[in-house]
């Protein structure tokens, strides 16, 4: 940072106010933080944060038709053996989350280090969230310092504001998975590419390159796009590689040679994926694609949901664009924060084609952009030439930034959609003899976790595909014990209530809906067909 005088006897101004920048950044991390563990808790678990459990306990809980990558693992058959998958688990280690990831097409990073803080923390709601909360706080206290030294202090508070209020950023700042790690590495590797330049004798950032590069591709495959951006701005965009070679060709042959072992598994991770992610598959085409850009990236910059929630989405374009325009003298910078945007993005269409989904419909992996966003936009804020207006300006973002934020983190604005623990409870109450009764449920892997996770009781949990495969060896009777009453949960489209009807069962009433899952009963009308 800029810091020690020049010359002997030069007083340390610039020395003072570093120690100012860092002050600040402290403060904005600190707020930040306050916001994010801020109701951590009021909203239940998501079916995504229900997947961190067992994969950062070690435990299998995906299941495919296809055993190609097995052997098969044992499936519980009740909520007390779902139980079991959410706890740590004394004589399982870090060893034993690399197969569970094989099959869910998931990076190591994250759930290597929650691994470790589960057996510190437990595994409630509040505890599981905080490190990701924790992961926000720091990025937006990193890119404050990611601004002031590319640009001032000015752009650094306008775009560290944005990090820290932003109602996606709260969001997934409290959501138990590995999104606001990855923004954070992905400015903190940008940041140390920025200091290179200064030291480009040292050999430490170099390393911490490295290392922060390594660790982010560990995290999530956008991470390789974003790093791919990284490429082109300092091998192209920049004068950096060109001026460093052998520093710069050495780092980025540690970070390829690092990251290569993990691609055997990306293979094995790609007979499985369509499995996987078969409930985000779907055609893409040019109006689709161009709506998702626009309203993502409305999220991302502004509180549309608000009352005049319009002019924040106005007064945030324009400046995006004013941000842009202000740069175009310094085409570097100009190159590294765009690369920033349209990497990531074009990456997410690139894996779309390749697996005929629609993740670009995803809003969290749109998220590693939104620090390239929000210094474009403190950029062009910057440039407004009247002082008070500029100020003024940044306070009326803040408004609206921080109501959103509050509401955010109290379900009001973009809440979490997962109605988990009604569900379980709901289903609970009515499972009263285990003997006549059974869950039967298809779609997410996480439903039975679920189940566990927020009952208090033991019920058979049965998965619609392992029934299928069970079917080829015994018969339908033999799985299901007879039972006379099931209750079906589904999150799509499913062939369940065929087999169930197949066999004799009937459905009883309406489907109830909790979020995204319908809950179906039916109940057996003849006598079961034991052949």
């Amino acid at each position: 940072m800029k810091g020690i005088p020049h010359a002997k006897g030069t007083p340390p101004i610039q020395l003072v106010a570093s120690r100012n920048v860092a002050l600040l950044a402290i403060c904005v991390a600190l707020v930040s933080f306050g916001l994010r563990i801020y109701d951590l808790d009021t909203q239940g678990l998501e079916c995504d944060e229900f997947y961190t459990l067992p994969a950062a306990t070690g435990h299998q809980y995906v299941y495919l038709h296809d055993d190609s990558l097995s052997p098969r693992p044992v499936v519980p058959v009740t909520t007390d053996g779902y139980r079991l998958l959410l706890k740590p688990e004394a004589g399982v280690g870090l060893t034993a989350i690399p197969p569970v990831l094989r099959r869910n097409v998931h990076l190591p990073m994250y759930f290597f280090l929650m691994h470790y803080w589960l057996r510190v923390a437990g595994n409630s709601a509040w505890a599981v969230r905080f490190p990701s909360a924790l992961f926000g706080a720091l990025a937006a206290g990193a890119i404050f310092l990611l601004a002031e030294y590319l640009f001032s202090t000015f752009v650094a508070l306008a775009s560290a504001s944005f990090m820290a209020l932003a109602p996606d950023q709260i969001y997934f700042s409290q959501q138990a998975r590995m999104y606001s790690l990855l923004v954070l590495l992905a400015i903190s590797s940008t940041y140390v590419i920025a200091l290179s330049k200064k030291h480009s004798d040292k050999r430490w950032p170099y390393a911490g390159y490295a290392v922060l590069s390594i660790a982010g591709l560990y995290t999530h495959y956008e991470y390789f796009f974003f790093f791919t951006a990284q490429l082109a701005y300092i091998w192209i965009g920049s004068r950096l590689g060109r001026e460093n070679k052998k520093s710069w060709a050495l780092t980025h042959a540690l970070v390829f040679a690092a990251f290569a072992p993990w691609l055997l598994i990306t293979v094995a991770q790609k007979e499985t994926s369509p499995e996987i992610v078969a409930w985000v598959h779907g055609s893409l085409g040019g109006n689709l694609i161009l709506t998702e850009v626009v309203t993502k990236v409305t999220r991302l910059i502004s509180v549309p949901e608000l009352p005049l929630g319009w002019i924040s989405v106005v007064a945030a374009f324009v400046l995006l664009v004013a941000g842009s325009l202000s740069l175009r003298t310094d085409r570097p910078r100009l190159f590294q924060l765009w690369t920033w945007i349209v990497f990531p993005v074009a990456g997410i269409l690139l894996m779309d084609q390749m697996l005929g989904t629609r993740a670009i419909g995803i809003t969290r992996y749109w998220l590693i952009i939104s620090p390239a966003l929000y210094l474009l936009i403190g950029k062009g804020m910057e440039k407004i030439p009247n002082r008070p207006v500029r100020i003024g300006l940044l306070a009326i973002f803040i408004g609206f930034l921080f109501a959103g934020s509050l509401l955010t983190a109290r379900g009001q604005l973009r809440a979490k959609p997962d109605q988990h623990q009604a569900l379980a409870q709901f289903v609970e109450t009515r499972i009263t003899d285990p003997q006549q009764q059974l869950v039967l449920t298809d779609g997410l892997n996480a439903l039975p976790l679920v189940l566990a996770y927020y009952g208090t009781r033991d019920m058979p949990v049965l998965r619609y595909k392992w029934i299928v495969d069970e079917l080829a060896t015994r018969t339908f009777v033999d799985v299901t014990g007879g039972r006379r009453e099931v209750w079906l949960l589904t999150s799509g489209p499913t062939q369940a209530a065929k087999l169930l009807e197949d066999n004799g069962y009937r459905l009883q009433e309406k489907p109830i809906t909790f979020g995204h899952i319908a809950v179906a009963r039916y109940l057996r009308l003849s006598a079961p067909n034991r052949l």
